[in-house]
């Protein structure tokens, strides 16, 4: 598939007229959005073996800084990409040309971009810091809006966020895709989560491994993640100091979230990447990554795991839509899918149910929200509204996103 998704950060890093620091983990799209959808004229890509790939060609980094002195002296805007291979005090020698022009540095390596916004840093007040994550879901919705049926925008826009995956899709139905994809990507994993840890200079250690393993087969607790580790032998006792440095790496290089429970002090930990969350799954249930599985074989648990990726979508679309945080809600007998949150106030309760709903869906998720105040809506294929439950289907969903 060549579809060219629009990303509403392509316009807002072009209208900026500071120097900026694009940053976010690999394969979310930024080479692309700066070179193809943002056009900038004057790119440089530098290597690993610090040559420099530019516009006309090959050029070795001392005529790489006197091509950008030059093109900055004539208040011409530049890009520079994977600058984190530069030497500081190359940086610092363009960044004596500040004001002039537009510098654009873009970086998959956050433990860089951490260093350059320290106080001691020579760096410090030249840079606008702008992260990339994965696509925003209005933007993956609006611009499958032309080519799909709202069912299927929904379905596909879940996984198309995570822009690596958009060259995969060729037509099919979304539970064949996301099979092809697990059964043809358990190397394509592993090898982008290698590179993660590579680029942020740790090591992918045995206790790294086994946390990203626990969380994407479902195990979403702290407390559960530090039993099983000390059960292992992997941390000395079972206290959750052990992890939590971890956990917090783990977020910082953008391969897991944690999102609050309402009203809790806990935190749900789950995979960011849906095709992860499902390849880890599939992976502890039934040793995908050692053998060949069939897709008759791992379809329903397949399909349950493919409405929970949808489900959070939906969180994460309704968080944008909102302009607030997802949380999610469970309690010792009832459980809602999402809440959005501002300054600590519900705004919206939700419930997603990927097909037509029944009054018994309704009657249920009234059961399990009548503790909460806010907007409740129950997002599925086909339903009518009923007292204070909004029913929304898939074609108010994209009106929604066109809204925004």
């Amino acid at each position: 598939m060549n579809y060219i998704i629009k990303r509403r950060e392509t316009s807002e890093i072009i209208s900026k007229k500071s120097w900026i620091l694009v940053y976010g983990r690999r394969k979310v799209g930024k080479t692309f959005m700066l070179r193809d959808l943002c056009g900038f004229e004057n790119y440089y890509t530098i290597k690993k073996d610090l040559s420099v790939i530019a516009n006309k060609g090959t050029l070795p980094i001392n005529s790489l800084i006197q091509e950008i002195k030059e093109l900055l002296s004539q208040n011409k805007a530049i890009v520079i990409d994977e600058f984190q291979r530069l030497d500081e005090s190359i940086l610092e020698e363009i960044a004596i040309l500040h004001p002039k022009g537009r510098v654009i540095l873009s970086g998959s390596s956050l433990r860089v971009v951490k260093k350059i916004f320290e106080p001691k840093s020579p760096m410090l007040g030249f840079f606008t810091p702008y992260k990339i994550g994965f696509i925003r879901p209005t933007d993956i919705m609006l611009s499958l809006k032309q080519k799909f049926d709202y069912d299927k925008i929904i379905e596909l826009a879940t996984f198309l966020r995570e822009p690596w995956i958009i060259p995969m899709y060729n037509n099919e139905s979304t539970i064949n895709f996301i099979y092809g994809l697990i059964c043809e990507s358990k190397y394509t994993i592993a090898a982008l989560i290698g590179e993660i840890f590579t680029e942020e200079e740790r090591e992918l250690t045995i206790k790294y491994e086994a946390i990203l393993n626990l969380i994407g087969s479902g195990i979403w607790n702290a407390n559960e993640l530090t039993s099983i580790l000390y059960s292992r032998k992997l941390i000395p006792d079972p206290s959750q100091t052990h992890i939590i440095q971890y956990l917090k790496n783990l977020e910082e290089m953008e391969l897991i979230e944690s999102i609050k429970l309402h009203k809790r002090k806990e935190h749900y930990y789950r995979l960011i990447s849906p095709i992860m969350n499902i390849y880890y799954y599939l992976d502890s249930r039934y040793d995908i990554s050692n053998r060949t599985i069939s897709l008759d074989e791992v379809k329903p648990t397949l399909e349950k795991l493919m409405h929970l990726e949808i489900q959070n979508f939906i969180a994460d679309l309704f968080a944008e839509l909102y302009k607030g945080r997802k949380e999610y809600y469970i309690s010792m007998d009832k459980e809602v899918d999402f809440i959005i949150t501002k300054r600590n106030k519900a705004e919206v309760i939700g419930e997603v149910k990927w097909k037509k709903i029944t009054k018994e869906d309704i009657s249920k998720f009234r059961r399990n929200s009548e503790d909460l105040h806010g907007k409740k809506i129950l997002v599925c294929k086909q339903g009518k509204s009923e007292q204070e439950i909004e029913v929304i289907t898939p074609k108010e969903l994209i009106a929604m996103a066109q809204k925004a």
